[in-house]
């Protein structure tokens, strides 16, 4: 994969055969060929459907039965929720969970590590100028002031450890 990380020119990276047989694995194999990886890749890669368990069963090849309860075990853990439209129950993924931000920022970085791409890096901008600059934008501009830069280091003027060094150095000068 290291070829693959590499490419900067726009043909297609050249994968190892012990890469390739992990293209249809989900996220490039990293939890292996499970069921559950595999749902959870379907409901990463289309996170606006509604996902019934028979479609899930007929994506995965897996029963009904084994279906359920990975989706039992996902909606536990807050990433899908269920509702009932007519007979049948119909899950749908929580996209305002963190762990859904997370899957889709691991998804991109697998696809970004193979292919050379900067999927994740958009991603995580998106996902910041969307959720969270609000919240912590002003709290950095209201606190600049106090801010210094050095050669790529940002430190707190007022902070105890930086007025230790400098009376350290001014002593030994």
């Amino acid at each position: 994969m290291e070829e693959a990380a590499g490419n900067t020119n726009n043909s297609p990276p050249i994968l190892s055969q012990d890469d390739e047989i992990y293209l249809d694995e989900p996220y490039g194999g990293l939890f292996g060929d499970t069921a559950i990886a595999k749902v959870v890749e379907e409901l990463v890669a289309d996170p606006t459907m509604d996902y019934r368990p028979k479609y899930l069963a007929d994506i995965t090849g897996k029963s009904e039965a084994s279906i359920y309860l990975i989706l039992k075990k996902l909606m536990k853990l807050g990433l899908i929720e269920k509702s009932v439209e007519g007979k049948h129950p119909v899950y749908r993924v929580r996209v305002e969970s963190k762990k859904f931000a997370a899957l889709s920022f691991l998804a991109y970085a697998m696809l970004d590590d193979r292919d050379g791409t900067g999927c994740m890096d958009m991603a995580v901008a998106d996902y910041y100028n969307s959720r969270l600059r609000e919240e912590y934008e002003p709290k950095a501009i209201a606190t600049s002031d106090g801010w210094k830069t050095g050669q790529g280091i940002i430190t707190d003027d007022d902070s105890e450890e930086r007025r230790r060094r400098h009376t350290l150095i001014s002593v030994i000068v």
